[in-house]
């Protein structure tokens, strides 16, 4: 006779495995745009759907200025609060530090209910470096009640050293079938990582049930969030009432010291690597003059950058839709990608600057999968060496978990030269840099939420020479 937990393992695998048709689309569960959330074997745990008292600080995430020197913490509050307190400290030490003020709003939903939410942001004091620190965050509400957060940990980067630096890339989550998650909050408390970039569609979506849904995903990904600090990219699955719940959610991200109106793109340096996050959806949703103000932002960005290019010699762009997918039955592969590659007129697009400015590799998701690119330009390979390489190589990361499930690969098509490498499942990329050399690993996420096999390993390495040509400073 089969235990009755391995007969409800059975149950529950099969529900997840098996095609459901929901809103005239094929997925593996429930709780994609418009439906509610179920409970799963990858939300089960932890207390992130209680019901909180509508002062206290809940959806708490955090994100870094540049070169890790401090960090900005931003949470939600379900009614307004006279004040906020950020209080941190060394993990070993016993000096607190205090923040007092804040930047607080009210955020109303584009929704028929016109939900309000108040959100708050705080900014940290100068961190020491290569240190853990502790924190949490009290609010004042307006009876005079005190409420206070759980402790969360996160560290700073060791600036004073040449040591490589680690960091998560993935995408494309949801509050279901979110299998990467478990992983995600045991690798954020690990102090391996520096920081997450996440290549946009989370919660699936933010604005659903006038913004119920974006509040679940923001206290389920809270152990992630509050613990590693993240930069995010906007996905299409975030653009409902112009974006508004991605860029008041994710407010905290540094676009106010890149120069950038809103949280929809800005860049950030830390130790040997400049980092931007770009809008791809901009060609998709924006009109000639926003897409024209992006690409300008992008191109003085990346100027800059190049500059400063023998402190800091790599430079990776996050965006969330790819410029190469090897699934050319699909229009993201072909018409859309195309579309992103060279502008809607086929002049100016997301590559034209990649190649100009010698970006070194593009970070994106959108499919549910991974791929990884050779060096490529003009949808032809250059190379098959990652060694003062000609051009970016990309890598597709968006497989982390979502009621779709992994998208499938064309088994008819021939597949392009400039393919390295590909694999269908559940995982996430981890990416190590360093001075001279950056090492992509991509692992495999098992089905119950542990930590499978190394999926894809390449190292990318280039010379002083090659950093010195790959400057491009206009006159």
């Amino acid at each position: 006779m089969i235990p009755i937990y391995l007969f409800l393992l059975i149950i529950i695998s099969n529900y997840q495995l098996n095609a459901l048709e929901v809103n005239n689309k094929t997925v593996v569960c429930y709780g994609g745009p418009d439906t509610y959330t179920d409970v799963d074997r990858y939300n089960e745990d932890g207390n992130w759907n209680q019901t909180y008292h509508p002062a206290y600080p809940q959806q708490v995430h955090i994100s870094w200025t540049s070169d890790g020197i401090a960090f900005t913490v931003q949470f939600t509050t379900m009614k307004p609060i006279q004040n906020s307190r950020l209080l941190y400290w060394s993990h070993d030490g016993f000096e607190e530090e205090q923040v007092n003020e804040s930047q607080d709003w009210e955020f109303i939903d584009g929704g028929i209910a016109q939900t309000s939410r108040y959100m708050h942001t705080l900014i940290s004091k100068k961190l020491d470096p290569a240190t853990i620190y502790e924190y949490k965050i009290i609010t004042l509400d307006t009876e005079n009640e005190l409420h206070t957060s759980d402790i969360y940990q996160m560290h700073t980067p060791d600036l004073l050293s040449s040591n490589p630096f680690k960091f998560i890339a993935t995408g494309d989550i949801g509050v279901v079938n979110a299998v990467s998650m478990p992983l995600f909050k045991q690798l954020a408390k690990s102090h391996d990582y520096e920081f997450v970039a996440i290549m946009g569609d989370q919660a699936y979506n933010l604005d659903d049930f006038n913004g119920t849904k974006g509040d679940e995903y923001m206290n389920f990904a809270q152990e992630f969030y509050a613990n590693l600090p993240i930069l995010t990219t906007a996905g299409n699955h975030e653009s409902a009432y112009n974006f508004s719940h991605y860029k008041h959610r994710f407010d905290l991200l540094p676009y106010k010291q890149s120069n950038f109106p809103d949280a929809m793109q800005y860049s950030i340096d830390y130790k040997t690597l400049h980092l931007i996050s770009f809008a791809t959806e901009v060609f998709f949703e924006g009109s000639d003059d926003q897409i024209k103000t992006s690409l300008n932002w992008l191109e003085q960005d990346l100027i800059k950058a190049s500059r400063n290019r023998s402190l800091r010699p790599w430079i990776i762009v996050i965006g969330h839709r790819p410029l190469y997918c090897s699934i050319l039955s699909n229009p993201d592969c072909t018409d859309y990608a195309n579309r992103l590659r060279f502008g809607v007129d086929g002049q100016l697009g997301l590559e034209t600057l990649l190649t100009k400015y010698n970006v070194d590799v593009y970070l994106c998701g959108h499919k549910h999968n991974y791929e990884r690119t050779f060096p490529v330009k003009n949808d032809q390979l250059l190379t098959t060496s990652y060694h003062n390489s000609p051009s970016f190589f990309q890598v597709i990361t968006g497989n982390a978990g979502n009621y779709e499930g992994p998208d499938q690969f064309d088994d008819t098509n021939p597949l392009p030269a400039w393919l390295g490498h590909r694999f269908q499942g559940y995982g996430y990329s981890s990416i190590t840099v360093s001075t001279h050399h950056l090492d992509l690993h991509h692992y495999e996420t098992n089905i119950d939420g542990s930590l499978g096999s190394l999926q894809d390993h390449v190292r990318v390495s280039k010379t002083t020479s090659h950093v010195n040509k790959q400057k491009i400073i206009p006159s």
